[in-house]
């Protein structure tokens, strides 16, 4: 019954999905993409312990290479890490791990890295291994568990009840489906590159819903480096080489996937540079424009413009980071007449207020005059 599910969930949300796919080309001048680094435990939780050797240490000190490495290779990249010393986030384990998400949706992570170290009671087994969440059983019986979290106006949906209503649960879905295939690509290029270095790979994994991976509304991989109950891995992941080479193969694996959205061919580019050169925007003298109540959208005033396009593109998509959902399509003219934009404001006086902090995640984000849902020039 799930698996007949499942492919219908395929149908129902493929134009959804290819739709997601088109929009990854974002223009280079378009909004920064953001990796989000997550350091597996931290005090008070050391993760695996191999007489003094903490699992939590290893992966600090390789996580905080791999940002110094990026720094050089991809200057344009936003990067944050979860941790930068012996912390967590709350005494449960749980609830730390899926806090860890919520501060990588909270950057608009266009992909974050779990990383760390793996243990078992067989000294024999080694190598590394990535984990990815895959939409199989157990992910739909968690999806059901958590539609709560999903559904729209509080309203719970049933796995078996795929009401036209519930679509905060269906475009949780979407996502999953829409980032399984690139998390796979980047799981197996961190294999393929660990591999390289002598320490083996056990490949790309799934079947465990890791709490850290199901909340992240971006891409999302968790990478197991090596085993720490090898002899010869150990050695490898605790030295200084070994680190500093295993941060440039998790490097290069990021440069590579970054690379690949990049290159992906669409007939819907995105474009954030500001066209303000090119077509002033209109004022108005203030008596034109209310003064709305704190939720009206005005139907005409200011708005801030973050990026256009040549095709409509959900509002929830990844691009928009955290303003998704927060987002509206005005239109305008030319090649990229979809105007995404943020906030209604009777003055530009108002709209200014809330440019810097818009700037800090679409930094070529401008004031636009529109009336009637259509951005107006001269």
């Amino acid at each position: 019954m799930r698996n007949l599910i499942i492919t219908l969930l395929v149908m129902l949300l493929a134009p959804m999905v290819a739709n997601a796919h088109h929009v990854a080309n974002v223009a280079e001048d378009g909004p920064k993409r953001v990796v989000v680094l997550d350091p597996g435990h931290g005090n008070p939780r050391p993760g695996k312990v191999v007489g003094k050797v903490r699992e939590a240490d290893i992966v600090l000190d390789i996580s905080k290479e791999i940002r110094r490495q990026l720094a050089s290779k991809m200057p344009d990249l936003d990067v944050y890490l979860t941790r930068h010393s012996d912390s967590s986030y709350h005494a449960n384990q749980n609830t730390d791990n899926r806090m860890r998400a919520e501060f990588a949706n909270s950057k608009g992570a266009d992909l974050t890295i779990g990383i760390h170290a793996n243990a078992i009671g067989n000294a024999n087994v080694n190598g590394c291994e990535a984990w990815v969440l895959s939409l199989d059983d157990a992910l739909m019986e968690q999806n059901g568990n958590r539609a709560n979290l999903f559904a729209d106006d509080g309203d719970a949906l049933n796995i078996n009840d795929l009401d036209t209503k519930s679509m905060g649960f269906i475009k949780v879905l979407t996502r999953q489906l829409d980032n399984e295939p690139r998390n796979r690509m980047f799981a197996q290029q961190c294999c393929d590159n660990i591999k390289k270095l002598g320490l083996g790979s056990l490949g790309v994994k799934s079947g465990k819903i890791w709490t850290m991976l199901y909340y992240l509304e971006g891409h999302g991989v968790l990478v197991e480096i090596g085993y720490m109950t090898n002899a010869k891995d150990l050695a490898y992941i605790t030295s200084d080489k070994g680190k500093k080479e295993i941060a440039t193969a998790i490097t290069t694996s990021i440069v590579s996937f970054f690379n690949s959205l990049d290159a992906i061919s669409s007939d819907c580019g995105t474009n954030a540079v500001a066209e303000q050169s090119a077509n002033e925007v209109a004022t108005p003298d203030a008596a034109e424009v209310a003064t709305p109540d704190a939720t009206e959208i005005l139907e005409k005033g200011y708005a801030i413009q973050l990026i256009s396009s040549t095709c409509e593109v959900d509002t929830m998509d990844y691009q928009f980071k955290g303003y998704k959902g927060r987002v509206r399509l005005l239109m305008g003219t030319g090649k990229y007449k979809y105007k995404y934009c943020y906030g209604s404001y009777a003055t530009r006086d108002a709209a200014k207020q809330d440019l810097a902090e818009v700037q800090k995640t679409f930094k070529d984000a401008y004031i636009v005059y529109y009336e009637d849902k259509s951005i107006v020039t001269k």
